[in-house]
């Protein structure tokens, strides 16, 4: 799923990832005269040998080495965030309702009013038997059925939804925002406007719930009572969820840079100018990756922020995606999937 598990902490162990002279093609174009599948406004997901691609004409799936559509299906509206699969499903937010489709052949099973309208972090979340939408607040749907098990109201635009022990929900509108947690139950368990105008899902690790307002405050809050364990400036135009693991919480920054800081005091570790980017960081065991949307994915050291490795491409939108030695990504401007492979 986006941000690679339910706490959108986008932390993976050590993968192999593409050599450096590794090159970049299309992998799925959009629009009717090339086949594609419309305008794609998200990374896909992969599993398995199997790229799952959610655009606005059609949802698809497509075999990775070869590029070939398996199956494609017509969500019926637009799509602005990633699918999520989980046992065998697919599940997708559309701007106004929530799909469930078979792996297999892409067979609407289920669909559920209510979809998600802020962007790619609003993605829904599957944890065990159920699956959590941000739209209007936060609603827990059975994953098996779509039926609404509860939906909780936050005072703001729900802009997505991080599971761990709790649901926690970013939120943010006309100036103003929060971050609340429920229990998986709905029930409320805390609310912060701390944070300020969060415009993305929080990330959380070590019972600490990352935070990044739109304005360029990051803040970490602690997932037993919302309390504020510390704050550091980062820079405004944060749209994207931040990637920590038991180390450090990387950014990246509206304007031209990725940062990271240490997760237990929010001391400034280093700085990387990447240009501006579009996508969220991701940690590889001891690597980040970061991108700049016209200078590629950067390789860096995770402790000291020192570039390892480079693949130049124009136009990168999104968050990598790692599967196969490969690295796929929503193109920025021209919303079609490329592969670094």
């Amino acid at each position: 799923m986006y941000g690679y598990d339910a706490a959108r902490a986008s932390h993976v162990a050590s993968r192999d990832l593409p050599s450096a002279d590794a090159e970049v093609g299309r992998f799925s174009q959009t629009g009717a005269q090339t086949g594609g599948g419309g305008s794609v406004e998200a990374p896909p997901v992969v599993n398995d040998g199997i790229a799952y691609v959610a655009g606005d004409t059609r949802i698809e799936a497509r075999d990775i080495k070869t590029g070939t559509r398996l199956w494609e299906t017509d969500p019926g509206d637009g799509v602005n965030t990633s699918p999520v699969l989980a046992c065998g499903t697919v599940y997708v937010s559309t701007l106004n309702e929530t799909l469930a489709l078979d792996s297999e052949n892409g067979d609407v099973l289920w669909r559920m009013d209510g979809g998600a309208h802020s962007g790619v972090s609003t993605s829904p979340v599957v944890v065990d038997d159920t699956i959590y939408v941000a739209v209007g607040g936060i609603a827990a749907l059975d994953a098996e059925t779509g039926d609404e098990r509860w939906h909780a109201q936050t005072d703001h635009s729900a802009q997505g939804v991080a599971v761990a022990d709790r649901v926690y929900v970013g939120a943010g509108s006309n100036g103003s925002g929060e971050v609340a947690a429920f229990t998986r139950n709905g029930d409320d368990w805390w609310r912060t406007t701390e944070p300020g105008e969060v415009y993305t899902a929080p990330a959380v690790a070590n019972e600490t719930v990352f935070a990044v307002s739109k304005t360029g405050t990051l803040t970490a809050l602690a997932a037993a009572d919302g309390s504020v364990e510390w704050q550091a400036n980062v820079e405004p135009g944060i749209y994207v969820p931040p990637a920590v693991d038991d180390e450090r919480i990387v950014v990246a920054a509206g304007n031209a840079r990725t940062m990271a800081f240490n997760a237990t005091t929010g001391d400034r570790l280093w700085t990387f100018e990447t240009g501006v980017s579009k996508g969220a960081p991701v940690i590889v065991g001891d690597h980040v990756l970061a991108t700049g949307a016209n200078t590629g994915v950067h390789m860096l050291d995770a402790a000291t922020g020192d570039r390892v490795r480079h693949w130049s491409a124009e136009n990168v939108g999104s968050q990598p995606v790692i599967a196969a030695d490969r690295l796929f990504y929503l193109g920025w401007n021209v919303s079609d999937v490329f592969v670094v492979e």
